[in-house]
C-alpha cells in the first residue's frame, strides 16, 4: 500500500611524462567553482520497483535533506542511470546515485555513520531503501576543480579507473593527466572533469574516481561522443597499456530537486 507524505516523514524523523594533446575547456559560464572537498558517493535502488515512486518521493522529501543537514554537506545532487529498463535494476547493480559535496571531510564521515545509524538500530527508513555502495573521495591532481551544481547539468558520466600494474601508477596518473582527460575535454563531450581518490583504497580494484559533467546535451550524446574520441586516440599512439577501466556509468538528473541539487538552509 502507497505511503502518504505523511506517513513518509514518520519513516524518517618517477613519472613518465607524454606528450598533451587537446586542451582543458573552462566550466561553461553558467557555472560557478565549487567549494567542495570531499564528496560522498552513495549508490542505492529500491528493493521492490512496485514501490519506487514511494521510494523516491521519500528519497527527496525526507532521507536527502535530513541526512545532508545533519552531516554538513552543503549540497546533494541525485542522480538516475540511463541504461535501465521500467521496474529493473541495471547490470552495475544500482538504479540511482545521490553525490554529497562537503567543504571538509569530516563531514562525510559524519554521513557514513548517519546512514548506517537506523539500518543497524532498526530506526525509521523507507523498507524498500537499498545501499549498494558508498565511497568517500578527495580530490586528486590538477583536475581537482568541481564545478557548482546547477540547472545547466545534463547529466554526468561516473567512471572508476586505475592501473593494473601497480609499479606504474606514478606513469599512469601522468597520462590521465596529461593525456587520457585532456582528450576527453576536447572531444566536444564534457564541459568539466574531476578526478577524485578513495580515503579508503580497496585492496584490489580501481580506487580512482573520474567525474564527467555533461552540459548542453543529452548524457548519451557525450557518452557517443567519448567513445568516438578513443578511436583517433588509439591511432595516434596516446592509450597507455597499463590504463584499466572498471564500474562505468552515465548518470542524468533524477528527483525533486533537480541537477542543482538541494541546499543546506542559511
Amino acid at each position: 500500500m502507497p505511503l502518504n507524505k505523511q506517513a513518509l516523514g514518520i519513516l524518517y524523523s618517477g613519472v613518465i611524462r607524454l606528450p598533451v594533446h587537446g586542451t582543458r575547456r573552462k566550466a561553461a559560464t553558467t557555472t560557478t567553482m565549487s567549494r567542495t572537498n570531499c564528496i560522498a558517493l552513495v549508490s542505492s535502488r529500491p528493493s521492490d520497483f512496485g514501490r519506487e515512486a514511494e521510494w523516491n518521493d521519500w528519497y527527496d522529501e525526507v532521507h536527502l535533506p535530513a541526512t545532508l543537514e545533519a552531516s554538513g554537506a552543503w549540497v546533494a545532487t541525485r542522480w538516475e542511470t540511463i541504461d535501465r529498463p521500467p521496474g529493473f535494476s541495471t547490470p552495475v547493480g544500482f538504479t540511482h546515485v545521490a553525490i554529497y559535496e562537503f567543504e571538509v571531510e569530516r563531514g562525510a564521515a559524519q554521513l557514513l555513520e548517519i546512514i548506517d545509524g537506523p539500518r543497524t538500530a532498526g530506526g525509521p527508513i523507507h523498507p524498500s531503501h537499498t545501499i549498494i555502495d558508498v565511497d568517500v573521495l578527495t580530490p586528486l591532481g590538477r583536475w581537482a576543480d568541481k564545478t557548482e551544481p546547477s540547472t545547466g547539468l545534463t547529466g554526468q558520466v561516473i567512471a572508476y579507473v586505475g592501473t593494473n600494474d601497480p609499479t606504474r601508477e606514478a606513469e599512469w596518473h601522468a597520462w590521465y593527466d596529461d593525456v587520457h582527460a585532456p582528450d576527453m575535454m576536447g572531444s566536444g563531450a564534457f564541459s568539466n572533469t574531476t578526478r577524485w581518490v578513495r580515503t579508503a583504497p580497496a585492496r584490489f580494484g580501481p580506487n580512482f574516481l573520474t567525474i564527467y559533467d555533461v552540459e548542453d546535451k543529452p548524457v548519451a550524446e557525450a557518452v557517443a561522443l567519448s567513445g568516438a574520441a578513443m578511436g583517433p586516440a588509439a591511432r595516434d599512439g596516446r592509450l597507455l597499456d597499463c590504463h584499466a577501466g572498471g564500474l562505468r556509468s552515465a548518470l542524468q538528473p533524477a528527483g525533486s530537486h533537480g541537477p542543482q541539487g538541494y541546499r543546506a538552509r542559511g
